[in-house]
């Protein structure tokens, strides 16, 4: 794997930023412009790219303080330098030399020294800037405080009606911390006590999750493909909250068990690791990529009792009629706009609407008659999401 220099990861860095900006999507960038780079430089250039685009309005807002062109008028490669080297300098322990020079280095090798000459003079005016003196002069309510946390304004207007301003602000603070690392011990492979025990020997420094025996928290900065039983397939990558769908749902061995939208199979298998791989699980889903990765992630996990089905269930007559009234347990894992997991996809404050709700609410209730048809008379379905919004969390 290749290690980088200073201005080579800010250079990639950018350059995810850019392709960000053309779509909206952050992960398949990252994992696009990093899968040659060494463990820790891929940490790295991952913490820049999204560190930038969760705090995007913010720097936007402090970097128009200095331009007189605005920054969608500038050149995307330097537009997104000055987003990246403000946020170094607001959010990070990177020396400001570094964050201004190393960046300044990479505009200078792409764009040459007019630019970088550009972006240096910008850049040493940001140093000593007092963001949060300048937002506290925006005089409305919700403009001030969706520019301080770096969140659309319709987005905190709505929560606000929800939840109240203190709780909301909460909230916001609490979608900007970067999420905690959370492994689900494989039970089919290894027990939790053995997992914590091989991470703590080889010096990662873990803890047990204080009521959900299958969760451990890795803390500090690590690289999951070098943790301890990766490549092994002991854990999987999954949030508490996550889990605690799989465990809900109580899947018993020798039941039928359906999954709706189940790629990429962090839910599918839990239930597997649950039941000891003796449940009957129908993992569904309408997207050809994620079944794959779901295939290839049962693989690794050992997980074989899984059939895989490439479907929408609401539109799908041959499989409801095949399965009528047929399943024990039905997890319906719902399209949303998954709000409630920006933290960890900060790409999400950006890419939503209220459209997009209200398609999602029409998509979920579909969802839930068609998965009705399909369970046994007594049997349990459980609706999950991941979102904040009352549209899609508390159906009619």
């Amino acid at each position: 794997m290749k290690k980088l220099t200073g201005w080579k990861s800010r250079d990639i860095a950018i350059k995810i930023l850019n392709a960000f900006e053309r779509d909206k999507r952050l992960r398949e960038h990252v994992e696009r412009f990093t899968s040659h780079l060494s463990p820790l430089d891929r940490a790295f250039v991952r913490e820049l790219s999204a560190g930038t685009v969760r705090y995007l309005r913010l720097l936007d807002f402090s970097l128009s303080k200095f331009l007189k062109k605005s920054l969608k008028e500038q050149k995307p490669y330097v537009r997104n330098a000055l987003r990246l080297i403000a946020y170094q300098l607001f959010f990070t322990g990177v020396p400001a030399y570094a964050a201004v020079n190393e960046t300044v280095e990479a505009v200078k090798r792409l764009l040459g020294r007019k630019f970088a000459g550009f972006v240096n003079a910008t850049s040493k005016r940001l140093i000593n800037f007092d963001y949060r003196r300048e937002v506290e002069r925006i005089s409305d309510y919700f403009e001030r405080v969706a520019t301080l946390y770096s969140f659309e304004t319709w987005m905190v207007r709505r929560w606000a009606k929800f939840y109240g301003r203190k709780e909301t602000e909460e909230l916001l603070r609490s979608l900007n911390k970067v999420a905690p690392l959370y492994l689900r011990v494989n039970r089919l492979k290894i027990t939790p006590g053995e997992l914590f025990s091989i991470l703590e020997s080889r010096g990662v420094e873990v803890e047990k999750h204080p009521f959900i025996p299958d969760m451990l928290r890795v803390k500090g900065r690590v690289s999951i493909e070098t943790l301890p039983g990766y490549r092994e397939g002991y854990f999987y990558i999954q949030d508490p909250a996550s889990f605690l769908a799989a465990y809900l749902l109580d899947p018993k061995p020798s039941e039928l068990i359906l999954d709706v939208g189940a790629a990429p199979g962090g839910k599918t298998t839990a239930i597997s690791s649950l039941t000891g791989d003796r449940a009957k699980i129908i993992a569904v889903d309408v997207s050809r990529e994620r079944m794959e990765l779901l295939k290839s992630n049962c693989r690794k996990l050992g997980v074989s009792n899984v059939s895989f089905v490439l479907t929408d269930i609401s539109v799908d007559g041959k499989f409801r009629e095949k399965f009528k009234s047929s399943f024990d347990k039905i997890l319906v894992d719902a399209p949303c706009s998954a709000t409630g997991v920006i933290r960890r996809h900060p790409e999400g404050k950006w890419n939503k609407s209220i459209e997009l709700i209200r398609h999602n609410q029409r998509v979920q209730r579909a969802l839930l008659k068609s998965a009705y048809e399909l369970l046994k008379p007594g049997g349990v379905l459980l609706f999950s999401v991941c979102s904040l919004e009352r549209e899609e969390g508390m159906q009619k």
